[in-house]
């Protein structure tokens, strides 16, 4: 049985979709602001799993400070910045 050609598009266009953003080089983290952000983090500066990492919205991520302690970090969380989670 061969399918119309817009039928096949509609096959192929999924799976190929799927692919590409399982590529991404960023990860996107829960937008609670003691959790994570709504805005993509480069996924080599997600934070190590029991750590966390205090991330400023308005700074590169060369400019964002070192992961550390969860309890320490979340009584220090400012305005313009996100707790990520490992």
């Amino acid at each position: 049985m061969r399918l119309p050609t817009p039928h096949l598009h509609r096959l192929l266009v999924l799976p190929l979709f799927i692919a590409l953003t399982g590529c991404a080089a960023y990860s996107v983290v829960n937008s609670d602001r003691y959790s994570g952000s709504s805005s993509a983090v480069p996924a080599e500066y997600i934070p190590s799993p029991g750590f966390c990492r205090i991330w400023y919205k308005n700074r590169t991520p060369e400019q964002q400070p070192a992961q550390g302690d969860c309890d320490k970090l979340k009584q220090d969380v400012p305005e313009n910045a996100v707790l990520l989670k490992g």
